[in-house]
């Protein structure tokens, strides 16, 4: 019987090692085509573990297919905006890497309401409004 726990550990291994090889991984063609754009990709204003987080999502996703919006062990724990008690935080779904307005999402399933939220959100540091 294989033991599909560690091909996901190799998995998420390899996934990472890959990240730390493209960061480290000098591209010839930037040599060549000087690029004073600004980078805004919503992966852009995150910090290197919500980025690999980001990659880890995006790979289940790509394996499994998109979270759907319960509670069970792989659902999103997805809460509509009037149950959202952390919107005064910035916390929304609204302010997530993943929205993609319009009531949509890259890994959740369904109608998302830009002031919900759920348990897989990445959300830029600069969007959260901590409470003092």
């Amino acid at each position: 019987m294989e033991n599909y726990w560690l091909s996901d550990i190799d998995y998420q291994k390899s996934v990472i090692k890959n990240i730390k090889e493209a960061k480290s991984t000098p591209d010839p063609e930037d040599d060549e085509l000087e690029d004073n754009s600004e980078d805004t990709s919503p992966k852009s204003n995150l910090e290197e573990r919500q980025q690999m987080m980001y990659e880890n999502y995006e790979s289940v996703v790509e394996m499994h297919g998109m979270f759907d919006q319960s509670s069970k062990a792989s659902g999103s724990h997805y809460a509509p905006g009037e149950l959202n008690p952390f919107k005064q935080e910035g916390l929304i779904c609204g302010n997530c890497v993943f929205f993609q307005g319009g009531g949509g999402c890259e890994i959740v399933s369904g109608r998302i309401d830009p002031n919900g939220i759920c348990k897989l959100w990445i959300i830029p540091q600069k969007l959260v409004k901590l409470k003092r």
